[in-house]
């Protein structure tokens, strides 16, 4: 079953000359005309090959009836690898991970390839390992059974039978199920490490390599349905899906999912425009999980889906949720609803962009396995939603139990994504934390460093799992706000300036990108896309005041009044030197206040008197301020003080404030257009909700991040 798709790679002959090995390594078809490999036996013929200027010779073998097993050959060309070097880089002798290359080979499009694993296996999974070596002295195919023994960081931990050199690049499965649960990269003093298959939707996120994992992936799976209905084309070997039917690792009479119907699902939706991100699979996964187990879980699925495949195959091993600990298999149930609401979200938002003749036999065949289902409630759902899709009136089916967003507005909508610093430590280093909030109350972790780092570094070290964590709030329409809980001191970071990529991005051809043609929201600053907010981390930390919650209420309802942060006129600014007397200077006309008003300052908060008033600010309960975090001339307070006046009235309530905010952020990043409306300034905003998320119901936090090489 194996041997057709395994294949040996190596230096090409003539016009191709090479000073290293002529036998590289191993990989795997894994869709017709694509293998899969290590990046470091692609890097054994050097840069070039890597960039895809040179070819590699990749053979494989082919059975017939007459003559056996026969060598067939053909050209590969590297289209993805990952990491790759840069041009001067001499080849490594450890290759970072993902350590994966995507390669094109002419000649292979009628090649039989292998299933690749939609669920990562546990510990003690009997493995097979398969390549091809020279370990004995002569070229042949090798293969051994081990077992999983494990994980350490990003890496499958083998044991029993270990790789010999030459296996690199070739495939591990997964013996009781028949997958491709990894790609073999080498080994240690004591056991085998390979890379887990998963990591191949890693590729999804370099520039240009989701188009092309997301077609490789796709021609996968149009593949093993192909082979699933063409039966005359496995006479020579049979197709993948019939031959896992008869393994023990498939129980369809406890889970109700067959691998046949696994491969048309699977078919069905490669034929899908694929997901605006991985928010709106994890979103569709926690709406199936919530009606099929009638109790919303109150944390996020973490693991960064980017395809509809993925979202289907989080859905395995789901139970319902009974008194315990224990549960019946809902597999089936999840499956079919979470395809149901799949078509759905692409008929009724993304209709021109599906092929209408495949989504409605995607319908077609939902429906078809919805017929008669176990579970009425379920099938319920699927039928109502599938009526939608054809224009008719849906039915009216069971309310799944939900818990309502404390907070309207704004905040209201679905997933957001928490940033806290903390205070300095003896070091100056503040510890930070990335989270996800889920309809304002339910908070997942998803990376943090109780370390720390100092404030400069910030920008730094908290755009990777910012990023991760935005694409997972981003769904449909809602784009992620982000709320940055910071001391004081640090509440004039710019974070609404931050951008997710690198100021000096490079492409994957190792030239610097031109900023006139990166098309990539990423490289935008993030206050001019989304909803961004301070808010204190210090009262975030205890039980909500009174005056907090009723000022909260005040601004919530409006409309909405501009009031001076030092009390004094407008038009008096805050002179140069002023400097606050007493112990809480500005508490008592902060506390006069009216419940809707907010407070605005002309100048930074984090020194002098801005950070005194702030803090008195908040000794009010005020939950939204705005301030100017940039220095500036005196002479200008009295523009910023009328704008920010303007921004209030037309917000009316706090929930709308934060369109305005945004527009007028845009607004000041072009030159012409600040100088035309006369606008001054950075501006920033502190939107401080009491209980969201609610005191006290903080989520575990993940482990630290690690450093360099951790």
């Amino acid at each position: 079953m194996v041997r057709p798709s395994l294949a040996r790679i190596g230096a090409p002959g003539d016009g191709y000359a090479t000073d290293r090995d002529p036998y590289w390594g191993s990989g795997f078809f894994v869709a017709p005309g694509w293998l899969l490999t290590c990046a470091h036996v692609v890097g054994k013929g050097g840069a070039a090959v890597c960039r895809g200027e040179s070819a590699m010779s990749v053979t494989w073998q082919e059975r017939s009836a007459a003559d056996g097993w026969a060598d067939r050959t053909g050209t590969g060309t590297a289209v993805l690898v990952a990491p790759r070097p840069d041009a001067a880089q001499a080849p490594r002798d450890r290759w970072p991970f993902p350590d994966l290359a995507l390669v094109r080979v002419t000649g292979a499009d009628d090649v039989r390839c292998l299933w690749l694993g939609d669920r990562e296996a546990g510990p003690r999974t009997p493995v097979g390992l398969y390549g091809w070596s020279v370990q004995t002295g002569e070229l042949g195919i090798r293969h051994g059974d081990g077992e999983l023994a494990g994980s350490d960081a990003r890496a499958l931990l083998l044991a029993g039978s270990l790789p010999v050199g030459g296996l690199s690049g070739g495939p591990v499965l997964d013996l009781r199920h028949g997958s491709v649960i990894g790609v073999i990269k080498g080994r240690r003093p004591e056991e085998g490490v390979a890379v887990p298959v998963t990591a191949l939707y890693e590729l999804l996120d370099l520039r240009d390599g989701g188009r092309i994992v997301r077609d490789v992936l796709r021609a996968h799976d149009l593949h093993h349905l192909r082979l699933l209905d063409d039966r005359a084309a496995s006479t020579a070997y049979p197709d993948w899906t019939s031959f896992q039917a008869e393994l023990p690792g498939h129980a369809p009479a406890v889970t109700g999912i067959t691998p046949e119907l696994r491969t048309r699902l699977y078919g069905h939706l490669a034929h899908l425009p694929p997901p605006s991100g991985a928010g709106e699979v994890v979103h569709l996964v926690e709406d199936v999980k919530e009606h099929v187990r009638g109790e919303r879980l109150r944390s996020l699925v973490l693991r960064n889906a980017r395809t509809w495949r993925e979202g289907a195959g989080l859905l395995y091993g789901l139970r319902t949720l009974e008194p315990g600990g224990g549960g019946t298999l809902v597999d089936l149930d999840a499956v079919l609803l979470y395809a149901a609401k799949a078509a759905r979200t692409i008929a009724s938002e993304r209709a021109g962009e599906a092929d209408p003749g495949r989504l409605r036999a995607f319908t077609d065949w939902i429906a078809g396995q919805a017929a008669g289902h176990r579970h009425w409630a379920v099938g319920e759902a699927i039928r109502a939603l599938l009526e939608v899709d054809a224009g008719q009136p849906a039915r009216t089916t069971p309310a799944p139990a939900t818990v309502p967003a404390p907070v309207t507005g704004a905040f209201g909508t679905r997933t957001d994504v928490l940033v806290k610093v903390g205070a300095a430590m003896y070091d100056g280093r503040h510890p930070w934390s990335v989270q996800l909030i889920y309809d304002g109350q339910d908070v997942t972790p998803v990376a943090a460093d109780d370390r720390g780092v100092r404030a400069e570094e910030l920008v730094r070290v908290l755009r990777e799992p910012l990023a991760r964590a935005l694409s997972q709030g981003d769904h449909g329409e809602h784009l992620a706000a982000i709320e940055v809980f910071l001391p004081r001191r640090l509440f004039d970071l710019p974070v609404d300036d931050w951008q997710l990529l690198p100021e000096r991005s490079r492409g994957e051809d190792g030239c610097e990108d031109d900023e006139d043609d990166l098309v990539d929201e990423r490289a935008m600053p993030l206050g001019m896309r989304r909803t961004v907010v301070v808010r204190d981390v210090r009262r975030n930390a205890l039980p909500p005041s009174p005056e907090w919650r009723r000022r909260w209420k005040g601004v919530r309802c409006g409309p909405l009044a501009a009031e001076t942060l030092h009390g004094r006129p407008p038009a008096v600014g805050h002179p140069p030197g002023a400097r606050p007397g007493g112990r809480y200077p500005y508490y008592g006309a902060l506390s006069a206040m009216g419940d809707a008003s907010v407070p605005v300052y002309c100048g930074p908060v984090g020194s002098g008197e801005g950070q005194a008033a702030m803090k008195d600010a908040l000794m009010a309960g005020h939950s939204v301020v705005l301030w100017r975090r940039d220095r500036h001339d005196h002479e200008e307070c009295g523009v910023f003080h009328g704008q920010a006046a303007e921004l209030l009235a037309a917000a009316g309530q706090a929930g709308a404030l934060h369109g305005p905010v945004r527009d007028l952020r845009i607004r000041l990043a072009d030159p012409d257009t600040a100088r035309a409306h006369g606008l001054r300034g950075k501006i920033a905003v502190l939107f401080d909700p009491p209980d969201r998320p609610p005191y006290g119901a903080e989520a575990m936090r993940p482990p630290p991040s690690a450093g360099p090489g951790g």
